[in-house]
């Protein structure tokens, strides 16, 4: 990895060409508001799981919310509120009204957040505002030229996001007498918001045009049960405008969840031509079972078919014999909680990985629920080379977990649309042109697929150690394991580079006294940046660019800044910390001095608190922020001072400031 030094002339070249750009091809106000919106959000996004109720099943509750829109009752209320716990079925019924209102007109728009995927705040109304434009041509025109004049709107809090992208448009469309049409706006997953104050304030920000009539808008939002959200629609000024409807974990779903195992354990013999099964398998007895197990939540029936039905071979009947055989086993022990029999299947899917696999299968699924990582789905690229998780070992993971999580290859196979790219040389050899921000990056970073959860209910199973055990992947036992891995990685990351002083760029800085950065180069004996990757692309651009991500952020992991690490430092016994005197931190400051100049910043956290940090050459700097001092704890603050400062990792700095105190 190299530094490089821009150029006068090269910035002012790309400021005119950019300039004559605009010109030509100015930027639209609709270009830029699809921009700041999550598009995979939407009901009908290919990004969206498609979860909706099976034939036959939840037929009240959907005719109830499809005829509140269509229907109003007098006086009207304009805000829908359908709660419950997981696995109940809300985010279903949220897609088969979608589709149907969609069908007849009167869907406006629809966002369903997700956890790590699209759950930022700042993007929900902005999402909104671009799907009613695609809808609605007055208010596509009146929303482009607001944004064309003002570009900035689509950056403001989410008060004046709702403010001047939706209400004010509306009100400019009925001064012009240019009436909208009642439509039905969906929120699915409230609670998956990533900001917990945002959930409220969302709640308040619609309340208020609720109240005040100032959108022509039916709300429909659907949640988790969750104590701030229930007490905000308890009050009064919100509850007086809002329908409420609970969809509670209840037996009187049996019949239904009974028609939807029915209905597709039939599909699964039809689909290998096994006709002659359909009127023995699966027994009544065995329906019985299932529906007994389900108690009432659709997630559970719906994890059992993705176990059986896949992969599409002839094993189906031994696979549904297994999950019957743990119930009866479970059958045996007292249910402590309505997830008991759901997270019995859990358990059991994760007893199926291969030994060799299981603590792999942790690392990647643990990369996959970090509470600092906001990728748009999960990228595999990166949950991969971080434990050093090779192509077969992934799939074979994907394959005894595909009841749980997806995995969908890269539409996209990586290809160089840039000409100027040389795929043979590594990424900071390309030239003084070449930056990460560059489009083709997107391409490196999907080049292997996503990941994705099915339901939220295996995310909170994994987080819970009441729940799934020695397989729970956020005590300090397995934290320790981690920790442990991912120091050997690091010295695999950090034996395959050297640091070369030699170049003449450098050799002349240092002549002028210059701060400058040395290049982080491979190693002898390292013919390419493919042989020491786990999961090789080919290409030294793609291998070269993912390799050096890995070692910054396993560089990150271990200095002692991550969130997640940093919760369980005290744990950590002190053998495993000594080991850390041996992490080559000159080659993790240069790994992050040159991502600095690539990207413009770090993570930014300090001993896990959100914070500002620094790399030069020599010393990393880290600065907790002011607003970030209530979530800083002394005695653990203190604990990971000492334990990096046994190690040898860290040590005791006083700068020296010219500043008197006197004054």
């Amino acid at each position: 990895m190299r530094s490089r030094s821009p150029t006068l002339r090269g910035d002012l070249v790309s400021s005119f060409i950019s300039a004559n750009e605009m010109l030509v091809n100015p930027i639209l106000g609709i270009d830029i508001l699809y921009e700041a919106s999550d598009q995979g959000a939407a009901f009908d996004s290919q990004d969206h799981y498609d979860c909706r109720c099976f034939p036959g099943t939840r037929k009240q509750y959907i005719s109830d919310i499809t005829n509140w829109v269509t229907e109003p009752v007098d006086p009207p209320s304009s805000m829908y509120w359908m709660w419950g716990p997981a696995g109940v079925g809300k985010s279903a019924i949220a897609q088969t009204c979608a589709e149907k209102l969609k069908e007849s007109g009167h869907l406006g728009a629809a966002f369903f957040f997700a956890l790590k995927n699209y759950d930022n705040p700042l993007r929900l109304f902005t999402s909104i505002a671009y799907q009613l434009t695609t809808a609605l041509p007055d208010y596509r025109t009146a929303v482009d030229e607001r944004i064309s004049k003002d570009k900035s709107l689509v950056e403001k809090k989410m008060p004046s996001q709702f403010r001047s992208l939706i209400v004010e448009p509306f009100q400019e469309l009925g001064k012009q007498a240019k009436l909208v049409q009642s439509k039905a706006i969906f929120i699915d997953g409230l609670d998956e918001c990533a900001d917990e104050d945002a959930q409220t304030e969302i709640i308040k920000i619609i309340v208020s045009s609720v109240r005040e009539r100032s959108t022509p808008f039916h709300w429909v939002i659907f949640s988790r049960a969750e104590l701030r959200i229930i007490s905000t629609f308890k009050q009064d000024n919100i509850a007086s405008v809002t329908h409420s409807a609970e969809l509670p974990i209840s037996r009187e779903a049996d019949g239904e969840i009974e028609v939807y195992l029915r209905g597709e354990f039939k599909n699964i013999p039809e689909q290998r031509d096994f006709l002659q099964l359909l009127s023995s398998w699966p027994t009544d007895n065995d329906i019985r079972m299932l529906v007994g197990a389900a108690a009432g939540l659709f997630a559970y029936p719906a994890a059992v078919l993705r176990h059986v039905a896949y992969p599409p071979d002839l094993q189906f009947r031994e696979r549904l014999q297994s999950v019957l055989d743990t119930l009866t086993h479970a059958g045996k022990q007292p249910l402590t909680s309505s997830f008991s029999q759901l997270d019995a299947l859990y358990v059991r899917i994760m007893q199926q990985i291969p030994e060799h696999n299981l603590l792999y299968a942790q690392f990647l699924l643990s990369f996959s629920v970090s509470n600092w990582d906001a990728d748009a789905r999960f990228r595999v690229s990166t949950r991969c080379c971080m434990p050093g998780i090779s192509e077969c070992t992934f799939r074979d993971i994907c394959h005894h977990l595909h009841a749980v999580i997806s995995y969908e290859p890269s539409f996209h196979p990586f290809s160089s649309i840039d000409p100027r790219i040389d795929l043979t040389r590594p990424y900071y050899d390309q030239g003084q042109w070449f930056h990460s921000g560059h489009t083709i990056i997107n391409q490196v970073w999907d080049v292997h697929g996503f990941l994705r959860f099915y339901h939220k209910s295996f995310y909170d199973f994994l987080r819970d150690p009441t729940r799934s055990g020695a397989f729970c992947i956020t005590t300090s036992a397995f934290i320790i394991k981690l920790l442990d891995h991912s120091i050997q990685d690091h010295h695999h990351y950090a034996s395959s580079y050297a640091i070369d002083g030699s170049s003449m760029y450098f050799l002349l800085a240092c002549s002028l006294n210059l701060l400058v950065i040395p290049d982080l180069v491979s190693a002898p004996g390292i013919i390419s940046s493919s042989t020491t990757r786990s999961w090789p692309h080919g290409t030294e651009f793609v291998d070269s660019y993912l390799k050096s991500k890995t070692f910054s952020v396993l560089s990150f992991n271990l200095s002692g800044d991550d969130p997640v690490i940093c919760h369980f430092f005290e744990d950590v016994p002190l053998s495993i910390v000594q080991r850390l005197a041996n992490v080559d931190y000159r080659k993790s400051l240069i790994a992050n001095s040159t991502w600095r100049e690539l990207e413009g910043s770090l993570i930014p956290f300090v001993f896990g608190i959100w914070g500002t940090t620094q790399s030069l050459s020599h010393t990393a700097f880290g600065c907790i922020r002011a607003e970030s001092f209530d979530g800083l704890v002394p005695t653990a603050f203190l604990s990971v001072c000492f334990k990096y400062d046994y190690s040898q990792s860290i040590c005791p700095h006083i700068a020296r400031l010219s500043i008197d105190w006197r004054k």
